[in-house]
């Protein structure tokens, strides 16, 4: 069960391409806004949100520090309140997303420049160029100088396929829909989809970065399994999701729902991961391996559920406290004219 439930680290790699996708589809959907206006829209959307669970994150380990990796200090409070950094628990994908908004008028004007394959194919490249660099020659030598800075992931440029493959699908889509869906629910792609799922699994592990060469290890595995894990997680998610929107219109509301809180979704999911799992997951020793396994299941599905209560209640609390916020702004204005 834990080998299944621990594959949950690639849907951060959805996150990007829908990232990519929403940011580019709506950009294209406004082309005469301005780009200040854009972009002030999008700063409302992540951060008084992050904020706000930053405050109730910074609280918790007070109460039970063993419910957190017990790692704080004042610089990085100051970090997380700028750039959206790890005080949240899982939240590391925020950095890299920051990176890609205020980069986002140089990716989108290359989007309009260039086709779409020459886009996916170049974002790729330098993709797979950063992180072999890194691994191979930078990362044991400059880690003591730059710290987490220089680690693969955490900067922007190690997600670039991801989130220009997102872009390159809203170009296309917002030409034509059916071109995208029916490119994506080909059986070819499905089935490369799932060749690309399984090498990108199979390169994290240990013995794809083991490789030897002059007596040196490289982590071979590692510079690109994440790109092959990104296209081939999000075509099988793609797939299975639109075969449970035909199944009713029950199920298609609800996936729809839940795609208007994914955002605190994915900063609320510490809360699952480690409060809940701590609580609640209790192995005895020599029980039977079913009775484990079903209480696994039913704590996994305890864990969402309770993660979907919390995003929604956070975009309420989110959504009324930057009204009031508006409203008080409005009077204050009409009040000094």
């Amino acid at each position: 069960m834990n080998i299944f439930f621990l594959l949950g680290y690639q849907g951060v790699h959805i996150f990007f391409i829908l990232s990519g996708f929403g940011l580019a589809y709506s950009r294209i959907l406004k082309p005469d806004e301005s780009w200040s206006i854009f972009m002030k829209k999008k700063f409302f959307r992540l951060y008084p949100t992050y904020w706000i669970l930053l405050v109730v994150s910074l609280i918790i380990p007070r109460l039970r520090s063993d419910l957190f990796f017990g790692y704080f200090n004042w610089f990085s409070l100051w970090r997380s309140f700028i750039i959206l950094d790890k005080a949240i628990p899982f939240s590391w994908f925020m950095f890299p997303l920051i990176q890609f908004y205020l980069c986002f008028l140089l990716l989108f004007k290359f989007l309009q420049k260039f086709s779409v394959s020459q886009f996916i194919w170049t974002s790729l490249l330098i993709k797979l160029t950063y992180a072999f660099l890194i691994l191979m020659v930078g990362f044991n030598l400059f880690f003591p100088i730059i710290g987490d800075f220089g680690y693969p992931g955490y900067l922007a440029i190690s997600r670039l396929f991801e989130f220009c493959l997102g872009m390159a699908m809203a170009k296309v889509y917002a030409n034509n829909p059916n071109l995208l869906i029916n490119y994506l629910t080909k059986p070819i792609t499905i089935a490369l989809a799932i060749i690309c799922e399984i090498v990108g699994i199979m390169g994290s592990l240990k013995f794809a970065n083991q490789i030897k060469i002059l007596g040196v290890a490289f982590s071979f595995g590692m510079s690109f399994y994440d790109a092959f894990i990104g296209f081939g997680i999000f075509v099988i998610v793609f797939n299975v999701c639109r075969f449970l929107s035909k199944l009713s219109d029950l199920t298609t509301r609800f996936l729809t729902w839940l795609s208007h809180i994914s955002y605190e979704l994915y900063l609320t999911q510490f809360i699952g991961l480690i409060i809940i799992r701590k609580f609640f997951i209790v192995l005895v020793q020599g029980e039977p391996p079913l009775l484990s396994a079903g209480r696994a299941i039913l704590v996994y599905v305890l864990m969402i559920q309770i993660c979907i209560v919390i995003a929604f209640l956070l975009q309420y609390l989110t959504n009324w406290i930057t009204s009031r916020f508006r409203l008080a702004r409005g009077l204050f204005t009409s009040g000094i004219k």
